[in-house]
């Protein structure tokens, strides 16, 4: 799909991110879950080139994974020692670029993120190039696993992804530049899906109805894009049945009826006092019902969601 669609539309944010690189800025790219993240460093990576000569990729989407890997990447390229790792003796002489990974696999698993932090922290600081750490998910941070990117943040440019920026973690935000991958526009979204009808050679009764509606359910999500083409490219014929039927999550709307809900709320609560207040009790009443619905109302809203 990458090679038919390629990044239509994304030329501006990958630009952007490119450019801090240069300045050596510890960048976090944000979005929801499928708008591209991931395709947006991978693009500003490869633009880049030789101009980051010690790049490290981070895929795991867990902390501890993203530390196993880089203590496995670091070893590779003789950043860190067999000796700070912890490895058995035989392989104190032995160049890391020749260990077979799955030998050591299990050992280095059971070392703790703060063992982990503790080799790899002088090996960094001891590199002639400045690493650049690229990390798909840093969204599962924990305040502890942060502490430990911190001091990663002193040796090395971080580059990284987030669906979600939580509060608990804030003090690693405040030292990376945001950039935000934003929804797909509609004329990019027809312009991929276009080129994508083109390359694939799709036979479709509707055309512009099949576009209007991947433009529609797709939110534009490129994620959500690439699932609908993918599907539908399997069909021999898309009918106007079989383009109605399309349909993805990250189309649908959701209402939010918090603020309502408040404000019903207190309105409720202001009529027991303004009834109570001045004397009136048919309004003190009503205020008193009103309550009791609103507080039924409440549980059974709260037990659908799961709360």
């Amino acid at each position: 799909m990458d090679e038919i669609v390629g990044l239509i539309g994304r030329e501006e944010v990958v630009g952007d991110l490119v450019a801090e690189i240069k300045k050596g800025k510890h960048v976090i790219l944000t979005g929801p879950v499928g708008i591209g993240k991931s395709a947006v460093l991978r693009a500003a990576l490869d633009r880049l080139g030789a101009k980051v000569p010690l790049l490290i990729r981070l895929h795991d989407h867990q902390a501890k994974g993203q530390f196993v890997d880089m203590a496995r990447q670091m070893l590779a390229l003789d950043l860190v020692t067999p000796q700070e790792l912890e490895l058995p003796a035989k392989y104190h002489d032995t160049p890391g670029s020749e260990i077979d990974w799955k030998e050591i696999k299990s050992q280095v698993n059971r070392m703790s993120m703060r063992d982990l932090t503790q080799a790899v922290i002088p090996a960094l600081a001891r590199a002639e190039d400045k690493p650049v750490f690229a990390v798909d998910d840093l969204t599962s941070l924990t305040p502890t696993q942060m502490a430990f990117w911190l001091a990663i943040f002193d040796h090395a440019q971080v580059i990284g992804c987030a669906s979600e920026k939580k509060a608990r973690v804030r003090k690693l935000w405040w030292k990376m530049r945001e950039i935000p991958v934003k929804p797909l526009p509609p004329d990019t979204i027809r312009a991929i899906v276009k080129r994508y009808i083109e390359t694939k050679g799709i036979l479709i009764e509707s055309p512009e109805l099949y576009i209007s509606h991947v433009v529609k359910q797709s939110g534009g999500v490129p994620q959500a894009i690439y699932d609908m083409l993918d599907e539908s490219g399997k069909e021999r014929i898309i009918d106007k049945r079989k383009v109605r039927e399309m349909r993805h999550e990250a189309g649908v709307q959701y209402l939010d009826f918090t603020p309502m809900v408040m404000v019903l709320g207190a309105l409720i609560v202001s009529m027991r006092y303004v009834g109570m207040g001045t004397g009136d009790k048919t309004l003190y009443i009503m205020g008193g019902i009103g309550a009791a619905l609103f507080l039924t109302f409440r549980y059974f809203i709260f037990k659908g969601v799961g709360r």
